[in-house]
């Protein structure tokens, strides 16, 4: 997945409920309505995200290690 479209796209899902209940329901349309370039790569990728709360804590691990290392 292009590093910037995934930064956005788990941006917004961490940070809007409406974006995080929509993804739940429905991944790959609400990651399609943002407009952001999706290839089939991308839409696998997101429909294996894991979006319970603890892949949510997963997550926020994973980009805290990113932010802390550079």
């Amino acid at each position: 997945m292009n590093p910037s479209t995934h930064l956005k796209l788990t941006d917004k899902y961490l940070h809007n409920e409406d974006f995080r209940q929509r993804m739940q329901q429905d991944p790959i349309g609400t990651a399609e309505s943002t407009r952001l370039p999706l290839d089939d790569e991308d839409r696998q990728m997101i429909r294996n995200w894991d979006m319970s709360s603890s892949g949510d804590e997963q997550l926020k691990a994973r980009i805290s290690k990113g932010i802390n290392s550079n």
